[in-house]
């Protein structure tokens, strides 16, 4: 089983992801999980990393982290992914939570100013999640919860704000399973909200 948690930055997705793995660790002793996170440590994800940090305008560099993003993720599929994925028997089940999928690109590159249909056309090719949980906070409240650390180059209101709508214009454009979740609640209900939909799919 495949799960994506994505959604602004603020919005609670690692926090929620390591309660997502204890729920499921405690829940069944033939569950093997693997936690793993985009952009990667890999090649590609670290060059992303040093641009998020050391650039400062948003708007910067959106071509070239749309393709560093794509061949971060196929890297990460191909390596990490799905061998995990495969590599399961019928005492087992395997199960890879991903912080981070090919929903912060679309949402992310777009409100940097490329063709929204033209992002979803590039990552087409890739798995799809089995769900997809878009973790949805206002952005103040979100920046809010981030302050304490250093900023990156899309932490920016207004700019938040557009990425926010981005990603809750999703479940309308792609076939996936997504789930829209309010991540304005105290992490505990929204953690129920995530396991309830996971429960059911198990």
């Amino acid at each position: 089983m495949f799960i994506v948690v994505d959604g602004i930055d603020g919005s609670g997705k690692s926090e929620l992801i390591k309660m997502l793995h204890n729920h499921l660790f405690s829940r069944h002793k033939k569950y093997r999980i693997l936690t793993t996170r985009e952009p990667t440590n890999g090649t590609y994800g670290k060059k992303i990393r040093k641009m998020l940090m050391e650039e400062k305008d948003p708007k910067s560099s959106s071509k070239k982290l749309m393709d560093l993003f794509i061949k971060d993720r196929a890297e990460h599929l191909k390596n990490t992914i799905e061998p995990f994925l495969r590599h399961s028997n019928r005492h087992e089940l395997n199960i890879v939570l991903c912080d981070r999928y090919y929903y912060s690109t679309i949402a992310f590159q777009a409100a940097q100013g490329l063709d929204m249909k033209e992002i979803i056309g590039k990552n087409k090719s890739f798995r799809k999640p089995d769900i997809a949980f878009i973790l949805d906070v206002n952005p103040p409240i979100a920046l809010e919860r981030i302050k304490h650390r250093k900023k990156e180059k899309f932490e920016h209101l207004e700019f938040m704000k557009k990425i926010r709508k981005n990603f809750l214009k999703l479940p309308r454009l792609l076939k996936d399973n997504i789930k829209i979740i309010d991540s304005s609640k105290p992490l505990k209900s929204v953690f129920e909200d995530i396991r309830k939909e996971v429960d059911k799919i198990l």
